[in-house]
């Protein structure tokens, strides 16, 4: 498939992307500016914003579109007095942060490289204005803004005639560097010692095209980073994309829906983009950018980034491990990773679904590419968690005692709503506490530990029993919101319906039932499924971060995977719904929307964006319903048994380079039959072959041949129109097939 990147109109835009890499973390204006540059390793603002105008010949230009990719973004501007600009000079603004594999200091730094192409008969002269505001700022195009600290620290600034050097006031570690090989014309530093203002003045030749690169870069704590060090912009450009493709690469979905495929290469880009390195190890945050890892949310995102990105999913597990459980088993809401022994807060519960999320979280992570040894590991902090859980039950539900509100009194999911406390025995954690005690069970047998083995199950068996004796109203077969601390069943309809299904609670007709509440035209909406029912007397599609009635996307994309084999149309339906604000005719009409990226959460009736314009557990969520949800991907010690759930018009779906265990296995499903390099278990008949080498003659072609034994297969899919050649390279030699396809079109050939 094509490398994606989305083009669209400034005009219709309001803010820009979100870039990140191991080290750092960028936001971009819609024009390419920059809106705030942060170190993961100190969990600080190094740069608060950057902005390049540029002038032709005295002219000033503007910007007309801006391309979003994976590592980067750029603008593109014409001279503002004429339209005739776009054809004489033309000019891109393209900014990156260096994306790597590895953990080199080159990942210290903001590059922007402008191309100016002057296609005139005559030089051009071109003014090149920087302009930097050191210190964080409050950029009203993000709801996330720095702290007060970091907006009121001060700098020395030293320039010569390429460089200044930036140290912050009374910390020499905190060093920074702006410049460029190419001489400054003038350069100014405000009174405030706040501000840089730097202008280049160039002269380019008639038909001739050039490139300037300029850097900012950065110290962090525990880098070599040296104040002389320039990255050479078009090599980490060019290993930047490198990167992204390998991470695209794996674990690819491709389907006959070119919304869905696109949705999977950007969820796997959004994933990579929170992967920070911190003071204690790699993790990622529920609020970029900062130092704070929620262990619930990190028990989600493993859930896809078990798939894209196996090693970082292990050290985060490791990292939650070292610094999140407490001696008692309970797992911990948060801790900071810049803190050299990092406090864990609880919000002072006694329970709630960080501990039980945790374990599954886990136990995830061991199916699908720890296997054993990793199990063994995790078994006995998975023992212990559950231990505590058994510990929190009264009447035989596990029991959340507190009598606060918001985050001090709600022990489920959504836990940020001002006055609200949902706290006794909520449905929610109880269904995550049987899956809990359930895989742990699983684990205890599978390492021969009999006797815990029973012991969990049997106490898995009872808390499902008492879960649907208590919560489940008979007479309306939906469950309890929750029983307060004083026994009072609270049966709102909300989205919350959803984890008795997700962690297989219900039996079939309550399945039934709940499924028919939360897809009804009340719940289910063109971007998703509302939190709250509309007929709720507490229902409002605006507060509590839009917790009472608004949307947020992880929790349509539950509900597509529950509804799986009961309506997969439906869960296509939904896949496409959680999308749509990747990629809206108008981003600026959602407001916090950015192309390429899944929003946090909407409001329940204008659909515009209210939260972050990237999730950071959206994404990997996404990465699991197409490959769990969709291809029916379900990983065991023994092996991968695999159960679809495609719309009945679909012939064909494609799975490449799954992770696995520290390999991969391709797996495509034509007319029925399921084609794999693995043996594996289906309801479909299993074909195995050995992959083939395969090469395409256009980018557009994807590819996948096996040798089968007695015969090759091949599945060819195109992303658009296309004519070309691919290419088998077999042990006989090189097989060619010519194939012409429409766009979203796959063809199967055996010979």
């Amino acid at each position: 498939m094509r490398y994606p990147s989305y083009t669209y109109a400034i005009d219709a835009l309001y803010t820009g992307s979100s870039l990140g890499n191991l080290h750092a973390f960028a936001r971009l204006d819609a024009a390419t500016n920059l809106e705030g540059l942060w170190s993961s390793m100190d969990d600080r603002f190094c740069l608060g914003r950057w902005k390049i105008d540029v002038l032709v010949d005295g002219n000033e230009t503007r910007p007309v579109e801006t391309v979003f990719f994976p590592e980067s973004q750029i603008t593109r501007y014409v001279a503002a007095d004429t339209g005739s600009g776009a054809d004489e000079v033309k000019i891109e603004k393209c900014f990156f942060i260096p994306a790597l594999a590895d953990e080199s200091d080159a990942m210290n730094a903001a590059i922007y490289m402008i191309r100016i192409a002057n296609n005139t008969d005559v030089q051009k002269e071109i003014v090149l204005h920087h302009m930097l505001t050191v210190p964080a700022v409050a950029s009203p195009y993000f709801t996330k803004k720095p702290a007060a600290d970091q907006i009121a620290k001060g700098f020395s600034i030293e320039c010569d005639d390429r460089f200044c050097r930036i140290e912050t006031t009374n910390n020499e570690t905190e060093r920074r560097r702006f410049g460029s090989l190419l001489p400054m014309t003038s350069c100014t530093v405000g009174d405030d010692r706040s501000t840089i203002s730097a202008e280049y003045q160039i002269i380019i030749g008639a038909h001739a095209t050039e490139v300037y690169e300029f850097s900012f870069t950065f110290a962090s704590l525990g880098s070599n980073t040296r104040a002389d060090d320039v990255p050479s912009g078009a090599e980490l450009l060019e290993a930047s994309r490198e990167y992204y493709r390998t991470m695209i690469g794996r674990s690819q979905l491709i389907t006959p829906d070119a919304q869905i495929n696109r949705g999977m290469q950007w969820a796997a880009v959004n994933t990579a983009r929170v992967q920070h390195r911190y003071r204690i190890g790699k993790a990622f945050t529920n609020d970029p950018p900062q130092d704070i890892v929620v262990l619930r949310d990190a028990a989600w995102y493993v859930l896809g980034s078990d798939y894209c990105s196996p090693a970082f999913s292990r050290e985060l597990l490791e990292c939650c491990l070292q610094y999140g459980i407490h001696e008692n088993g309970k797992v911990t809401e948060y801790f900071h990773t810049n803190e050299e022994q990092p406090v864990r807060h609880d919000y002072g519960l006694n329970i709630n679904d960080d501990t039980p999320l945790f374990v599954s979280g886990l136990w995830h992570y061991a199916m699908t590419q720890g296997g054993r040894a990793f199990l063994e590991s995790a078994y006995g902090m998975m023992k212990r968690a559950c231990d505590w859980i058994l510990s929190q039950r009264k009447d035989g539900l596990v029991h959340c005692t507190s009598e606060e509100t918001n985050v001090w009194g709600i022990c489920g999911w959504r836990n940020i709503i001002d006055g609200v406390n949902l706290a006794g025995d909520v449905t929610e954690v109880n269904a995550e506490c049987y899956h809990a005690l359930f895989v742990t069970a699983l684990a205890a047998d599978a390492l021969g530990e009999v006797d815990n083995a029973a012991y969990f199950r049997k106490q898995a068996d009872a808390l499902k029993e008492t879960v649907n004796r208590i919560l489940l109203d008979p007479a309306s077969q939906l469950y309890a919101l929750n029983r307060d601390r004083h026994g009072v069943l609270h049966r709102d309809v909300t989205g919350d319906l959803i984890f008795p299904l997700l962690f297989d609670l219900a039996d079939e007709p309550v399945r039934e039932k709940i499924i028919s509440m939360l897809t009804s035209n009340e719940m289910w909406t063109p971007y998703g499924s509302r939190t709250v029912h509309p007929a709720e007397a507490n229902y409002d599609p605006d507060f509590g971060y839009q917790l009472m009635g608004g949307l947020w996307p992880n929790l349509t994309a539950w509900i597509a995977y529950c509804i799986r084999k009961d309506r997969p149309v439906l869960l296509i339906e939904g896949m496409k719904n959680i999308c749509s604000l990747c990629e809206p005719p108008e981003p600026k009409k959602f407001v916090n929307a950015a192309p390429g990226e899944f929003p946090e959460r909407l409001h329940g009736e204008t659909y515009e964006s209210r939260g972050m314009a990237m999730s950071p557990w959206m994404p990997p969520t996404y990465i699991w319903l197409g490959i769990e949800g969709l291809f029916g991907v379900t990983p065991h010690l023994s092996g991968v048994k695999i159960d679809p759930a495609f719309p009945p018009e679909w012939r064909w779906c494609l799975l490449k380079n799954l992770a696995f265990r520290g390999g991969s296995i391709t797996l495509f499903m034509y007319d029925g039959t399921l084609y794999s390099t693995m043996i594996v278990r289906s309801e479909y008949p299993v074909v195995v072959g050995t992959l083939v080498e395969t090469t395409a003659s256009d980018d557009a072609i994807t590819a996948v041949a096996m040798d089968v034994g007695d015969r090759l297969v091949l599945l060819v899919h195109a992303d658009s129109d296309v004519s070309g050649a691919v290419t088998l390279h077999t042990d006989r030699g090189p097989v060619d097939r010519f194939v012409t396809l429409h766009a979203d079109e796959a063809m199967f050939d055996s010979f």
